[in-house]
């Protein structure tokens, strides 16, 4: 072999290196922003579910009362969280808590994924929301989960999952 030879081929390996590592670079790039986009459309839906919660009533009895509640233990108790009888549309969902255990998924407009959305609604603490309570109180709080659901990941994919809460209080001023 001629050192022409050696130089020509090593030419090629280098240029080979260089243009595995450019393709590799382009895909991991195609996928962070398919991601991307993905938590983009996750926040867009849980945002539209969060607006609809914030339009409801805080509990069933305070929908059909103009009356002001002065004592918690009215309200509806925390083992009852979740919809009413009859009430197995979203679009009849009257009350906050008719949110809880509810789980929706969605297609996307416009993109062919959908997305999966967990709905969980407690009672909290009022001095520390973090802390769910078994009693009722004027402080109730929506926890969502929204992930992409299809089509589904790839192998070395992973899951991210949009987590958000709000709380919701009753206040009545006469």
């Amino acid at each position: 072999m001629s050192n022409h030879t050696i130089l020509t081929i090593g030419a090629f390996i280098l240029l080979t290196s260089i243009l595995l590592g450019f393709y590799q670079l382009l895909g991991s790039t195609g996928d962070d922003i398919s991601n991307a986009q993905d938590l983009i459309l996750a926040t867009t839906i849980a945002t539209s579910y969060i607006e609809l919660a914030q339009g409801l009533a805080f509990d069933e009895f305070t929908d059909t009362t103009s009356a002001a509640i002065g004592n918690p233990s009215a309200l509806t108790p925390a083992y009852k969280l979740g919809s009413d009888t009859g009430e197995d549309s979203l679009a009849l969902f009257n009350d906050f808590d008719d949110l809880n255990g509810l789980v929706i998924e969605k297609l996307a407009t416009g993109a062919n994924k959908r997305f999966t959305t967990a709905f969980t609604v407690c009672y909290v603490d009022p001095e520390n929301v973090d802390v769910p309570v078994t009693s009722q109180t004027f402080l109730k709080r929506l926890d969502l989960k929204t992930w992409r659901s299809f089509p589904p990941l790839s192998r070395s994919g992973s899951l991210d999952t949009l987590r958000l809460s709000i709380g919701l209080g009753y206040f009545h001023f006469d």
